[in-house]
Order: structure tokens, then sequence, then C-alpha cells
């Protein structure tokens, strides 16, 4: 699988990275290719492992390396802060001979903070501080750097440097701050590090009851063994909406690991290179029983949030990293089934922020590798269900910017009937029609906390292309005659193409040096995401409704538009009797894919905006088809016949659909 990378233009980041000089991301996307189809039970999807950490400009001078560990978990929260003059030239920041201080208090939105010697925690509480008062104002000056670990005042730590320095009398020294950024910490020096982290580290708060956190499960029954990391085990009934219940059972196991590099520059803006990122292993076996109908919709259960705050010693300088992630269970059937469903979870991922001086930040999920197996499968009724386990993370600098990411294996079943399948039956008891697929989702965004002076000028995450995969395990067929099942397909056409139609496969390319996607032969397109390039096909109401003549046209706006039915932006529409099957993104020009009916189509319209969120039926098939992006989509007795497009002013080199022209299909 091959890892793919979108990056911000020089013009889109340059006031950026002036105002937030190193720590700072931008947009990306990962993709990968098809996972090819298996016999068997149980499928896997592979990527590169992490790149190497992206270098400066060929000929730029190496940065000379300072040894770069990864400080143990403190104890208390009296840490030391260090007291530094900020960096000059090719050297990093030079100690001061204040004496051992630590943050009391630390506001960061008024850029105010206290210094007290380190062990007291206040004035009162501390006969010592009187040795040293007068030490404390007399080290502590204006246009030092105060960089401080984790503490009870500054839980993500600190990074500022000093204003303006107000001495009392019992020791303590009040300093008013502004942000700093690493270059004034590190200079040109260069630090790399990659390193496994300390369960201990960690902080874990269970969301539902009946949640045991370890930190060695020991062999498990999906055949792996594990050791040394961050355990889970649940059994606990949770409500659902509508008044049924779910029941979860099983265990995880996470490894999680933390990368940092840096590689200063000439000057203190920003650096040649940087980046900040983590690693997550993980296994499990988890056990999902539930009675679900439409009604009930995706139901994402919190399992437990971790969070850490690291610390990396560049020398004797810290750099505070922060990490959270949160697990999910994901459950969700578009009719009534009872699913009692075991499954085994086993795979690496990533999600790093990387900067290279010129061509500036990108946001990289890597896909790394994931197996996903059905172990016991128990299915009864009409509807397609999936089950998946999802984790949530998020990395940041001091708490001030970067990178989140999720990423979701699952596996998805389409029954009519029933099924059992387990590990006593070498075939599946199959009454009706069973189709099992697995999948990977991934979304990501940029955690754009811009802080200038202590104040925050932005506070919104900007999202980038998402990437979605699914690959059909194996069907069966047995027993009662079926009844046809309605097909949701989800396209995903980010970096490359996701032509589903067969016939189209076969013809020219209908959009020469578009990134494009088109749904299934019988489908026609229901609904598309904002902010990324993820789209919905079904054949729900209306089966097989392209002419048997395959006729279609392409449009990209004006050419049989009717009406300004989104007033102000460009409209890509479709002629009468045809409606939207496939669609596509050449920067800043959308199109639509039209395919001609097999029956006249109703001309009654409307129009469906979601660009401030999702618009989607009150009962939405399909499950969350652009997890983290607004969505729109049409009723089931409806279809696309036109989208309208424009630029957000976050992504002025990629055009985002913003509303669609649904129509009935009579």
């Amino acid at each position: 699988m091959t890892v793919r990378k979108l990056t911000l233009s020089a013009a889109a980041t340059t006031t950026v990275l002036l105002l937030c000089g190193s720590i700072l991301g931008a947009t990306s996307a990962t993709a990968a290719g098809a996972t090819p189809t298996t016999p068997t039970a149980t499928t896997a999807i592979t990527a590169a492992g992490p790149s190497a950490p992206a270098r400066a400009a060929a000929g730029a001078p190496d940065a000379p390396g300072i040894p770069t560990t990864l400080a143990p978990p403190a104890a208390g929260s009296t840490s030391e802060a260090t007291v530094v003059r900020p960096a000059q030239g090719s050297a990093p920041a030079t100690t001061t001979a204040a004496p051992a201080l630590a943050l009391s208090s630390y506001d960061p939105q008024a850029g105010t903070a206290v210094l007290a010697p380190a062990g007291t925690g206040s004035a009162e509480s501390a006969p010592a501080a009187e040795s040293v008062a007068g030490a404390v104002p007399a080290a502590v000056q204006p246009g030092q750097l105060i960089d401080s670990p984790p503490t009870r005042a500054a839980p993500h730590g600190a990074l500022v440097a000093v204003t303006g320095v107000r001495p009392a009398a019992d020791g303590t020294v009040a300093v008013t701050t502004r942000p700093a950024t690493l270059p004034e910490l590190l200079g040109a020096s260069s630090a790399d590090l990659h390193s496994a982290i300390s369960p201990a580290a960690f902080e874990v708060k269970p969301w539902i009851s009946g949640l045991q956190v370890t930190t060695d499960l020991g062999p498990t029954s999906g055949g792996g063994s594990v050791s040394g990391g961050l355990g889970l085990s649940a059994d606990a009934t949770v409500p659902l909406p509508g008044g049924s219940s779910v029941r979860l059972s099983g265990s995880v196991e996470l490894h999680p690991a933390v990368d940092f590099s840096y590689r200063g520059g000439l000057g203190l803006v920003d650096p040649e290179q940087a980046r900040i990122g983590f690693t997550l292993g993980a296994h499990a076996d988890w056990h999902v029983a539930a009675a679900l109908t439409g009604g009930t919709g995706p139901v994402r259960i919190a399992l437990a949030s971790y969070s850490a705050s690291p610390v990396v010693m560049v020398g004797v300088l810290p750099v505070v990293i922060n990490l959270a992630f949160t697990l999910y269970a994901d459950v969700s059937a578009d009719g009534t089934v009872t699913l009692d469903a075991e499954q085994a979870y086993d795979g690496t991922w990533g999600v790093h922020s990387d900067y290279v001086k010129g061509p500036g930040w990108t946001t990289t999920t890597d896909p790394g590798s994931s197996t996903v197996s059905p172990l016991r499968l128990d299915l009864r009724g009409s509807a397609t269900a999936k089950a998946g386990l999802l984790a949530e993370a998020s990395v940041a600098l001091y708490d001030t910017v970067g990178v989140k990411a999720s990423i979701e294996p699952y596996l998805r079943v389409a029954v009519n009937g029933s099924v059992v399948l387990d590990a006593t039956h070498p075939e599946p008891e199959v009454n009706g029609t069973l189709a099992l697929y697995g999948g990977l989702d991934i979304n990501g965004a940029l955690m754009a906390r811009l802080v200038i002076l202590g104040t925050p000028v932005l506070e919104q995450d900007l999202p980038f292309l998402a990437f979605h995969r699914e690959w059909p395990i194996t069907s069966w067929s047995a027993g009662q005659s079926p009844v046809p099942l309605v097909n949701w397909t989800t396209l995903s056409a980010g970096v490359i193409d996701d032509n589903q139609s067969t016939y189209l496969r076969t013809r020219p390319d209908w959009d020469p040096y578009a990134l494009k996607a088109s749904c299934p032969d019988g489908t026609r397109l229901l609904g598309l995401a904002h902010g990324s390039d993820n789209g919905l096909c079904s054949d729900v109401t209306r089966a097989n409704l392209w002419d048997a003549n395959h006729g279609y046209v392409v449009d990209h706006g004006g050419t049989y538009v009717t009406g300004d039915w989104a007033p102000g932006y460009t409209k890509a529409q479709c002629p009468a009797d045809s409606f939207v099957s496939g669609y596509s993104r050449n920067g800043r020009t959308l199109g639509v894919l039209c395919a001609e009916s097999a029956t006249p189509l109703g001309t009654a319209s409307r129009t469906l905006w979601f660009d401030n969120g999702d618009n989607r039926p009150t009962v939405a098939g399909g499950g969350d088809f652009a997890y983290g992006f607004g969505k729109g989509q049409c009723a089931d007795d409806e279809f696309v016949a036109g989208v309208a497009y424009g630029q957000p002013w976050w992504q002025l080199w990629a055009a985002r659909p913003y509303a669609l022209l649904c129509r009935k299909l009579a």
C-alpha cells in the first residue's frame, strides 16, 4: 500500500508560517490501493511504514546533533522549569544561573505565570522559599524563555518568552509572557527520536462500567500474544436509542510510540525540518451482540480515553508532546437484524505532521498494516450491519497546534435470512444470502489553534482528504429465495480514481486529468461530503436505473442548469431524465457524470445544503460515509440532478460541493 500526501501551497502557508513559526501543521491525505478479494474470511491491508523525516533542500548545511531521549514519567507535579537564554545563531538556548524553579500558576490566555522555588508549590508551604528570596527575581529577566514540563499549573507543558518581571517578597516572581517557538529554543541544532511510551505515562479514563484497565493481558483468543502495553478488558451492556441495548465484551491491547525530529535553520522564524507524531500498535478480540434497526442509526460507544504528555529531552531542554486518543465501539444497521459477532484486529498505524522549509507542512496518516478477521458470526434479519473498533487520536506540541486522525477497521455484512459462522462449522450455516466485507476508514484534520501573543486567532479544525477502502471477503447463498438487498457503496476519489462502474472501466476516460469516482452499475449517487472527495451510491427504492444503452454526458457547470437553485455557486447539472452517477474534480472545477435514465424521472426539486454540517434523512442508509465532514444526502425516493460547488477559504486549490439538487424519482 502506498502512502500519499497533499501539501499546502506556498501561497496558502506563507501567512500561517509567519504567524506561528515552527509549531504549525497543514492538510494532507493518505491513500492506498484496493485490497484484493480473498476467498477466506480474513483480509489484510498493508502500507509502507512511517517514512523517514523529510529533510531540507539539497546543499543545506547539516545542523549539529544533540542527544535526544524520552524522559521517564515525572513523579509528582512540581517538575522544574528550565529558564534559558534564547538560541543565538546556530547554538540552542543556554541555561541561566536561575535556582531550581517551577510554575506555581500559569494562565496561557492572559500570558501570566508565577515562578516559585521547585518543590514548594507555594510560598506559604515552603520555609525554604525565604532563603532564595531575591535570587528568583534576579535570575529571571525579560527576553528569557521558560520551558516547563507538564505540571499541575501547566498540564500540557509551557514554552513562553518572558516580557515582564514583577518580584514578590516571598521569593516568588510573577511574569508576563508571550508564546515562544521551537527555533527560539533549539536554534540550528538537530534532534531525532522514536521511542515507545511507558504505560505509566498515560492517564486512562473509562467511559463505560465494567471496563478494567491493565498493563498486560497476555495471550488472547485471536491467536496473538501481547505484553507491555496498555490493556483494556470489558464486559458491559450499553443502552442504545429506542430502548434497545448492545452487549460489549473482549479485550484490547495498545502499544503507543512517539516520533519527534527537528532540524534547525539559520534564522529564528522557521526550521529546515520538523516532525511530531506517533504510531499505535493494537490487538483486539471484540464481541458485539445487539438487536439493531434502521432507526438505531450509527452508534459510536466511547470505551476509554487515554492522555499523556511525554517529555522529549533535547540535551537539557525539554520539549513537550501531547498525545490523546479515545477508543470507540462502532455499530450500525440500515435494516432490522439481530447481531452477535466476534472479530479480531491486529495492526499498526501512525499520524505525523512534517515540515520542510519551502513546501511547508504536510499531515500524513499512515495506514500501516491491518488485519480484520471474523471469529464468530450469528446474524438474523434483513439489513446491512457494520461492527468496528475505532481509535480517534491527536498529537500536539505544548497543546497549541497539531493533528488528529482516526482509523476504523471494520467488518460489514449484508444479510437476508440467517447465518451462523464459528469454529465448529467448516462452512457457514446460511439460509438466505450473505455478503461479508472488510473495510478501513481513515480521517484526519489539522488542529488549527494558532497563537500570537497569547491570543487565539483561529479555532477551527481543517480536514484533509479522507481514505476509505472496502473489499469483499466472501458471500454465500442457500435455502430460501433471497429478497434483493439494498446496496450502499462509498466512493473515495481523494488521491486516486474510484471507478466502481464495470461498464465505464471498459470505456475511455470519461473526464481526463481529473480525479473521479463512479457508482456501481445499477446504482445512483445519493450523497456527497463537503471538504473531502467522498460520495455515497445506492439502488434504494429504484434499482437498475441506467438505460440499457449506457448513454451519459459530463457537465462541469452551466450547460444544463435550469434556474439559480444555489445562488453564488457554480452549478454542474444533468439534463432532463438523467441522474448523477459519478463526480470528478480537477483543481477548482467539479464535474458530474450524468447517466440516461431507463424511465422518465420526476422534476419536483429541492436544494439541499450541507456546507455547515450533515444534512441527511433522519434514518440515513449507507452509514457515515465521510466521518468528520459535513455530508449531504438526498432522500431514498430521490436522485441527485446537480451539484453546486465553490472553493473553501482554507482550500483554495480544490473545488468542494456545497449543495445538491435533489429530485423525485417519479
